[in-house]
C-alpha cells in the first residue's frame, strides 16, 4: 500500500467514526429532550394531584365540622369550588395528554 492509499483509508475511517459519533450525539439529544418532556408532564400531574388532595381535605374538614355541629360559615361553598376547580384542571390535563397520544398515532 502506498502512502496515498493509507492516507485515503485513514480519512475514510475518520469520516465513518465521525458519522457514527454524530448519530450518537443526535440520539442522545433526542433522548434527553424526551426525558425533559416526561419530567415536565410528571411535575404538572403532581401539582394537579396536590391540588386535588388539598381540595379533598378541605371538603373532609367541612364535613367533619358539620358533623360535629360546628358552623361552617361559607366553608362549604369555598371547599366545593376548590374541589370543582381542581377536578376540572385535572380532567383538562388528562384530556390534553390523551389528545397528544392520539395525535402521535
Amino acid at each position: 500500500m502506498t502512502d496515498a492509499e493509507v492516507t485515503a483509508l485513514a480519512a475514510i475511517v475518520v469520516a465513518v467514526i465521525e458519522a457514527v459519533a454524530a448519530w450518537d450525539r443526535r440520539q442522545t439529544r433526542k433522548d434527553r429532550q424526551r426525558a425533559e418532556k416526561r419530567a415536565a408532564r410528571r411535575a404538572e400531574e403532581s401539582r394537579l394531584s396536590m391540588d386535588l388532595m388539598s381540595a379533598n381535605c378541605a371538603l373532609a374538614l367541612v364535613t367533619a365540622k358539620k358533623l360535629a355541629g360546628m358552623h361552617t360559615n361559607g366553608d362549604v361553598e369555598e371547599a366545593m369550588e376548590a374541589a370543582k376547580g381542581a377536578q376540572d384542571a385535572y380532567q383538562d390535563f388528562l384530556l390534553s395528554q390523551a389528545a397528544g397520544q392520539v395525535a402521535k398515532v
